[in-house]
């Protein structure tokens, strides 16, 4: 077993060789001008973007409890504080899948279902995965006249297929539970079994198809408003790139900060930067700076979790952390 310090330097190395390798091109000074030149209209404005982003995002994870949750449903004022406390634990854990599984031991420490926590956590990040892989194919499309044929071919390809097996799974999960007891063949019990009760944790959305076309719309606004974030911190420091290549570039970025294996996306996404807004004329300076901001905006509006957590702890989302780190 890998200790949980060994899991940390491994992910701090990783980070630190993907920001060698998204800078070895870049200036230092050429980057701290960037941020310098900066303009703070431009950055509330970014803030003001980040707040309908985090917004969004609960009303979507709230619709989906609500949809299948039965009486004595928890609290509104104790959901909505679960997750904000696990956006910002998650800053610290690997990619998104700590701060979900926050989310989800959290609402079950309440009283709720383990059906109910698991099943309205998964449904969220597959509908936000779906929305991602949808703006990404758009913005290959858009940006497709910069990009080899064949390239872009597979690539849409990929994405119309996890497009249609997330679709798959929470329309009409049959086939794929199939596919897990055929791919066990018995010989796995235990993982069958956990398989079994995940998938029926996400089946019981299968009646409530409004519902998860209303998260999937409120995702593709959040990725969006995630696209407009990145446009405006470019107008900050003085990009004069168009608004559609930020549409066209960022939904990639954005699935780069999710690599599980670096420090909050720090590195993955930084080394994204550069050659994405490379297409669009953006110098490298310009570039790295641009990646910064965003991760750090990211985390700024992870903040408000953390005081949530410091003036109340009904549950105890920072020991869910730590143990969750060291398995």
């Amino acid at each position: 077993m890998i200790s949980r310090a060994g899991k940390l330097a491994f992910r701090v190395l990783l980070a630190g060789g993907l920001m060698w390798l998204a800078t070895r091109n870049a200036s230092w000074t050429g980057i701290l001008t960037a941020l310098g030149r900066g303009s703070w209209t431009w950055f509330g404005v970014c803030l003001g973007l980040v707040v309908c982003d985090r917004a969004l995002m609960a009303w979507r994870w709230l619709a989906l409890l609500r949809a299948v949750e039965t009486p004595p449903r928890v609290p509104l004022h104790q959901i909505v504080r679960i997750f904000f406390v696990s956006t910002f634990v998650g800053t610290f854990l690997p990619g998104s899948i700590g701060g979900d599984a926050v989310r989800a031991i959290s609402l079950s420490r309440l009283g709720a279902p383990t059906r109910l926590s698991v099943g309205s956590v998964a449904v969220d990040r597959l509908l936000g995965t779906v929305s991602v892989l949808l703006m990404a194919g758009g913005g290959l499309v858009l940006a497709g006249r910069l990009i080899d044929g064949r390239l872009l071919a597979v690539s849409l390809v990929v994405a119309t297929l996890g497009v249609a097996g997330i679709m798959l799974l929470l329309f009409d999960s049959r086939v794929l539970a199939g596919s897990v007891r055929w791919a066990g063949g018995g010989r796995f019990p235990t993982i069958e079994r956990l398989a079994q009760k995940f998938l029926t944790a996400i089946r019981q959305y299968g009646d409530h198809r409004v519902v998860l076309v209303g998260v999937l719309l409120a995702s593709v606004g959040v990725q969006a408003l995630r696209s407009a974030q990145a446009w405006c911190l470019g107008l900050a420091i003085g990009l004069t790139v168009s608004g559609v290549w930020y549409f066209a570039l960022i939904p990639f970025g954005v699935l780069a900060f999710l690599f599980p294996a670096s420090v909050s996306g720090l590195g993955a996404g930084t080394a994204s930067f550069v050659p994405l807004f490379a297409l669009a004329g953006v110098p490298t300076d310009d570039a790295v700076a641009l990646s910064l901001l965003f991760w750090f905006l990211g985390v700024v509006g992870n903040l408000p979790g953390g005081l949530l957590m410091v003036l109340r702890s009904d549950s105890s989302p920072t020991g869910l952390a730590s143990s969750l780190q060291k398995n």
